[in-house]
């Protein structure tokens, strides 16, 4: 059933070879969350390690830690390639073309993409999941819950997805490293960094991202910034509330209790 299901979704990993090619001497990822729009003092001391695929459950698995070259190769067959199961996510970002590589493995998956800021306990108690990769410089023994750049575009490719609690969903273009450009042209750089936006735009929309606005901010946030996803935003910008399905108290918005008919 997933071979066929998987040959119906093919486009997903044309998409990839798309970006994963445009990218070819032009690594795209960020090494430092810089000033947030939404939440300026949001700073990233990440090390310089892939991700880490843990399962916590038969059906619960976490994904955590910055996106580097190779990601995609090695976690993707860790992935189950049948049956539905929830996953955690936590990065700063890194490497765009493996995180859209396993986004598009998401995709064609029955995933649920989750953030969260509060731990996950077994039945005696034991913690399964503690969240909270980036100290606070206020508070080191208590870490902020971050899921940006590359990490976000992984997390639109879960069918549901969950924000749960104070968490930073983080969005910015596509930035590239001092030097990896020299020795172009002015041309071949121009013609690079175009190729690169459609195939973001491509993979956006595929990913469900339906507003045409919402996608431009992936490539038009100056990649040495970031915006973070607030509720604040969600009356001027409606479709940023498409982000995710569930919202637990976001930032103190909760559709949760707004579904249920609850009151405030």
């Amino acid at each position: 059933m997933f071979k066929s299901f998987f040959k119906e979704t093919r486009w997903f990993l044309l998409i990839v070879f798309i970006l994963t090619a445009t990218l070819i001497g032009n690594v795209l990822y960020f090494t430092k969350i810089e000033i947030g729009i939404a939440n300026p003092h949001l700073e990233e001391e990440a090390e310089e390690e892939g991700m880490q695929l843990l399962q916590l459950t038969d059906s619960l698995y976490s994904l955590t830690g910055q996106i580097l070259e190779g990601d995609c190769e090695r976690i993707a067959p860790q992935l189950p390639a049948e049956d539905a199961f929830t996953l955690i996510l936590e990065s700063p970002g890194g490497n765009l073309a493996d995180g859209g590589c396993l986004a598009s493995h998401i995709k064609i998956r029955n995933v649920v993409t989750v953030v969260r800021n509060t731990p996950i306990l077994d039945d005696r108690g034991h913690i399964l999941y503690r969240p909270g990769l980036i100290p606070k410089e206020d508070d080191p023994g208590f870490g902020k819950t971050v899921c940006a750049s590359a990490c976000a575009v992984m997390f639109l490719g879960g069918d549901v997805r969950y924000l749960v609690g104070d968490v930073y969903l983080g969005i910015h273009g596509p930035r590239t490293p001092d030097g990896a450009v020299s020795g172009l042209s002015q041309h071949a750089v121009e013609a690079q960094t175009l190729q690169i936006a459609s195939a973001i735009l491509i993979l956006l929309e595929q990913l469900g991202v339906d507003d045409h606005n919402v996608r431009r901010m992936f490539i038009q946030i100056p990649g040495t910034s970031m915006y973070f996803l607030n509720p604040d935003d969600f009356e001027s910008v409606p479709a940023l509330i498409d982000f995710a399905t569930h919202y637990v108290n976001f930032w103190g918005y909760d559709n949760e209790r707004l579904n249920a008919g609850i009151e405030d």
